[in-house]
This record gives structure tokens, sequence and C-alpha cells, in this order.
């Protein structure tokens, strides 16, 4: 299936954005997943190896 990202390469794409504009995304995690969940993704995303 062409076009569809291993979750490795989906990974990566994230923590490039979440590097390069930190706060936008932030935003937007917390927009569409709230609480705890917004929150182990965030972190998870602080700690994932550039």
């Amino acid at each position: 299936m062409a076009g569809i990202m291993s979750d490795e390469q989906l990974a990566r794409e994230l923590r490039v954005l979440y590097a390069n504009r930190p706060l936008q995304f932030t935003k937007l995690v917390m927009k569409y997943y709230r609480g705890e969940r917004a929150k182990m993704i965030l972190e998870t995303l602080k700690a994932w190896p550039k």
C-alpha cells in the first residue's frame, strides 16, 4: 500500500512537528485529546529520541 507510513515514520514526523512548533502542536493535541490521554501523548513525544 503506497503512501502508508510505518508507526516509526509517523512517530518521527510527529516528533519533528512537535520540535518545530511545540505551542501549536500542544494546543492541537489538547483540543482533540483531553486530559490524561493528551498528557501521555505529549510526554511520549518529548521523550522520543530524535
